[in-house]
């Protein structure tokens, strides 16, 4: 075998423009996979941690039974915060901290004009540990710091005719049903990474508790993780610390949107493989064919001087499979290049529905550049099946005088 593997390798090398032809289709195509899914890791990522690290938080804690009647009661039922259940949630292994959060829908008055937004009342020192990238999404203005103070998405702000400096007020039913209102100063705009955000007002937890009556209380605790590779596994011994009468969910069943954009264009990814892996199949099978007819007598001599059909199958096969090793490490390195080049740089780009652009950071996973090289190895080997069963067929006689390529 390893002197077949070798005279498949000299076969190469002293067909050099067919081997080159080749190799640059192969080359190619790995090169296109390996840049779009370094640029779709850059992309998911920045995605995925916009909400667990900007937004939703990598898990979050309700009171059981909280998610089912959040749209017909979205305060209740509710958390207690004012004892140690944040202090047990920090203690579990993993857990980097939490954040409790008021979040209902309200009316947001800035002179005469009114719209409806979504109220977030946060804890702002633990707000910005737990997720920390709300403070990139200060577009004018800074983040909380006082009881009285809010932060206004730039959409709403401008659509009211507000500014920065100024001055708004919150109106909504309280846990009782009781309508009430707080007057905040406006001391920020901020910008929405989603579609969802951009009517969101975030105001101090103080505050959000007394507008709603829940002294000590709120809807849901923010969790941020050591890794968020790990989030599922954090979570589950956050379940077991907690028992059974918190519901606690991870970022991916809460931002349902994010895990489903990830999934469409990982499928996307896939389906665009397939037509490389097919692109492989086609070029070296018809490469193979014309290689086949054109060393009739050198397939004749190998058998005439004691080649076995199999040795001659094998040495097609090989010659197969190192097309396909060497193809796809020249596509896995000229595709890393282009992914580090963009890494370093980034790709600045606004998503839909997003009210300013975010810069991601391409990247590559050596655990896909081999998945690579395997997936067109495979796929060479396989295509070559065909031409290298023709040619072990071929009888040595017709073979030495030229003829039986054709049959």
């Amino acid at each position: 075998m390893l002197s077949l593997l070798g005279l498949a390798v000299r076969n190469l090398a002293r067909h050099r423009r067919r081997t080159a032809m080749i190799l640059a289709a192969i080359a190619l195509g790995v090169t296109a996979v390996v840049g779009v899914r370094g640029f779709l890791n850059g992309l998911q990522s920045t995605l995925v941690r916009g909400f667990a690290e900007g937004t939703v938080g990598a898990m979050q804690v309700h009171a059981q039974g909280f998610m089912q009647s959040n749209e017909a009661a979205p305060l209740t039922p509710n958390l207690d915060v004012s004892g140690e259940l944040l202090t047990k949630i920090e203690a579990v292994p993993g857990v980097k901290a939490a954040a409790p959060r008021i979040t209902f829908p309200s009316m947001l008055s800035i002179g005469d004009s009114t719209a409806f937004v979504l109220a977030v009342g946060v804890d702002p020192a633990r707000e910005q540990g737990c997720c920390p990238r709300r403070l990139d999404l200060v577009e004018q203005g800074r983040f909380l710091a006082g009881a009285s103070e809010s932060l206004v998405g730039l959409e709403v702000l401008r659509g009211l005719g507000g500014k920065v400096g100024g001055k708004a007020a919150l109106l909504t039913g309280d846990v009782d049903g009781v309508m009430n209102a707080v007057d905040t100063d406006v001391v920020g705009q901020v910008a929405a990474p989603t579609q969802g955000e951009k009517k969101l007002v975030l105001l101090s937890l103080a505050a959000a508790q007394e507008l709603v009556r829940l002294p000590g209380r709120a809807t849901e605790i923010a969790v941020a993780v050591d890794d968020l590779d790990h989030v599922h596994q954090v979570a589950d011994r956050v379940r077991v610390a907690l028992g059974p009468t918190y519901d606690v969910r991870t970022w991916d069943e809460l931002a349902t949107v994010a895990r489903d954009a990830v999934a469409i264009q990982n499928r996307a990814l896939g389906v665009v493989t397939g037509a490389f892996l097919i692109v492989i199949l086609v070029g070296v099978t018809n490469a193979l064919l014309t290689s086949v007819l054109e060393r009739v007598r050198e397939i004749g001599t190998l058998m005439a001087v004691g080649a076995r059909r199999r040795q001659v199958l094998f040495l097609f096969l090989f010659e197969a499979a190192a097309l396909g090793v060497v193809g796809a490490a020249i596509g896995c390195a000229a595709g890393s290049a282009i992914v580090a080049v963009l890494g370093v740089k980034g790709v600045t780009l606004t998503t839909p529905g997003a009210s300013l652009p975010q810069t991601l950071y391409p990247f590559i996973r050596l655990d896909f550049l081999l998945r690579m090289v395997a997936l067109s190895t495979v796929g060479a080997t396989l295509a070559s099946l065909w031409p290298a069963w023709k040619a072990s067929r071929l009888r040595p006689v017709e073979a030495l005088a030229g003829v039986g390529g054709g049959g």
